[in-house]
């Protein structure tokens, strides 16, 4: 019969096996020593339970377990709470700028970090399409936990506008309103802002423009980042209501005053070695390329680009590096009279990989003076702290997260433990670690090759470039950076004319102009110089000479003068100087790699608009 009735025994045991997989845990983890932040050890072996994703129990192993659908043993390993990273960048990866920088997707920061237990992120300056990648990718992949502030607040043309996309520019007051729903309507985690006066050569935010920012995140409930550099700006942000400060002091001591405010304001701090340091440590010390355990999810292009051959570092990296103690000191001072340090690695800037800065940073903390357990602390509770997610993230109480590293031996023993990781669990799943590096390493960097050996050519003719149709010029203004500025160069019947028009200065100022870049260096060692003819300009404007071996900005230059007639100047190579913060190259006329004129200014005043003719340009 079709609708035979089943026996009662049978209706019975279906329901048993039914029920027991409904109330069934996930997955219970036995024999593991559970990291505690109150006390900095590890737990006896005891017995995780995790369900739906989270921690529902812990217990000791003398108690019965209970049932769940999986079970492991762990063999006595040490759980670590996924690391925190409170500074990130996920557009950059780590690359040096210029000819030899590499692009990858968001998905290789990701992979990197995750291989690595950095299982939480914290983006402090994200454009829309980062992440909307970012978004896309959580669809069908592990991935760390992401909270970002979207763009940042800064005063027009400051620090964080020189990248390109739209940062919050605050005008006057008046204009954050505006501003501030901008920040709300990309769902932001947190707000940063930007005190950066390079110096105190630039202007910067108010103080009032600052707390106005700071109601508003109060108001708001997110956690007020603020960039800052030195001691001055870190007081004014602690008092404008930052609630972190995204940057540490690293030049200058500390004095109780700040300690205070700290301590008053409850105010995190986030140092940011790493990013000061990496570069000057590569160079002197080889100290980033020979840590294997935490490179290999890097790919190889990425590292010879970065490690082949090491460029000079910029001289305020260098002299950071050499008053490293300073930053030590500081970072002790504040420990010991109880505020709350976190880690923040910077990643996405020269040598401050994704994944691998963190490490950086904490083997720099624990530089500074801090134990093994009070760094682990500072990327994970306190950075939890930091951002506002205690409850959720950065410990092993009921109700985390179930995200953490199983490592093989105890970090408290020795730091460098943190990356002997036997398995990685993110929200209860295990990770496959394997499978990351590899996708990493198939994920090709976007960017040329670096250290492409190419022999100068010997220049014979003294000729540079004929001025004709077929001219190589071509503009060159701050809009590559997002500033307004712009350039045209079109050849005539006299040679190139040159017209410019200077904008709204950004964190370098306004500029504008036309270069030429040779199909390979030139070696003009047999001359004495550059000679040109022109007319026009109404201001000053720079010459400059490439040389192959100039990585950065920092070129060879001079200043010529205006002229309403035609004009021959001779410029010799030894009247050119280097002038800025960019690494130092001994001149030499055997790499040349081309050549500019340039319009500058630093401010928005004075004739803006330029036109100029050359009709010819030569060695001598």
């Amino acid at each position: 019969m079709a609708n035979k009735i089943k026996p009662l025994s049978i209706l019975f045991s279906a329901a048993c096996i039914l029920s027991s997989t409904v109330n069934a845990i996930d997955l219970r983890i036995d024999n593991v020593r559970l990291y505690q932040s109150d006390s900095g050890q590890f737990t006896q072996p005891s017995r995780l339970y995790i369900d739906d994703g989270k921690i529902i129990d812990v217990t000791e192993m003398a108690k019965a377990p209970k049932a769940a659908d999986e079970s492991i043993d762990a063999q006595g390993k040490y759980a670590v709470p996924g690391l925190t990273d409170l500074h990130v960048h996920l557009g950059s990866s780590g690359s040096n700028f210029g000819a030899d920088f590499q692009y990858l997707p968001v998905s290789a920061a990701f992979n990197t970090n995750l291989y690595l237990g950095v299982t939480h992120i914290a983006d402090l300056f994200s454009f829309d399409t980062t992440l909307n990648e970012a978004e896309k990718l959580k669809e069908s992949n592990a991935t760390p936990n992401l909270f970002y502030a979207g763009t940042l607040f800064t005063n027009p043309g400051g620090h964080g506008t020189q990248f390109g996309g739209s940062a919050l520019e605050v005008t006057d007051n008046a204009s954050i309103e505006k501003l501030w729903q901008q920040h709300i309507d990309r769902k932001p985690h947190l707000t940063k802002a930007v005190i950066e006066s390079f110096g105190r050569s630039r202007p910067t935010l108010t103080d009032e423009q600052l707390a106005i920012i700071g109601k508003h995140s109060k108001e708001a409930n997110l956690p007020y980042f603020v960039h800052v550099s030195s001691l001055k700006d870190a007081k004014r942000a602690i008092r404008a209501g930052a609630t972190a400060l995204a940057h540490g002091i690293n030049n200058e001591p500390i004095d109780d005053e700040f300690i205070q405010l700290m301590l008053d304001n409850k105010v995190g701090y986030i140092p940011t070695l790493a990013v000061m340091h990496n570069h000057s440590y590569e160079k002197h010390e080889q100290g980033v390329s020979h840590q294997s355990d935490l490179l290999t999810s890097v790919h190889d292009k990425l590292l010879n680009c970065l490690f082949k051959e090491v460029p000079s570092v910029p001289l305020w990296k260098e002299m950071s590096w050499k008053r490293r103690d300073i930053a030590y000191q500081n970072i002790q001072r504040l420990h010991d009279a109880g505020v709350l340090i976190g880690a923040g690695s910077d990643a996405g800037n020269p040598y401050t990989l994704h994944g691998v800065g963190l490490h950086n940073e904490l083997r720099a903390l624990q530089t500074a003076g801090l134990t093994p357990a009070q760094v682990i602390n500072a990327a994970t509770s306190n950075a939890a702290r930091i951002l506002g997610q205690d409850e959720s993230i950065g410990g092993f109480a009921k109700g985390h997260e179930a995200t953490f590293s199983l490592l093989q031996q105890n970090p408290l023993d020795d730091l460098k433990h943190l990356s002997s990781i036997d398995a990685i669990y993110k929200s209860g799943d295990s990770v496959d670690r394997q499978l990351l590096m590899q996708t990493n390493q198939q994920t090709t960097p976007l960017g040329a090759e670096c250290h492409v050996k190419v022999e100068a050519k010997k220049v014979t003719a003294n000729t540079i470039d004929n001025l004709d149709r077929s001219t190589q010029w071509h503009s060159l203004s701050d809009s590559a950076l997002s500033g307004s500025s712009t350039a045209k160069v079109e050849p005539i019947k006299d040679g190139v004319s040159i017209t410019t028009t200077l904008g709204k200065p950004t964190n370098f100022g306004a500029w504008s102009g036309a270069e030429i870049v040779f199909n390979k260096p030139a070696d003009a060692s047999s001359f004495t110089g550059v000679r040109l003819t022109y007319k026009g300009s109404k201001t000053p404007f720079h010459f400059s000479l490439y040389h192959a071996k100039v990585k950065d900005w920092d070129h060879f230059t001079t200043m010529l003068l205006p002229s309403s007639d035609w004009k021959t100047v001779e410029i010799p190579f030894s009247s050119l100087k280097q002038v800025g913060f960019g690494a130092p190259i001994e001149w030499s006329a055997k790499q040349l790699s081309g050549l500019s004129l340039l319009w500058r200014s630093q401010t928005s005043q004075g004739n803006n608009d330029n036109a100029l003719v050359l009709s010819s340009i030569e060695y001598y």
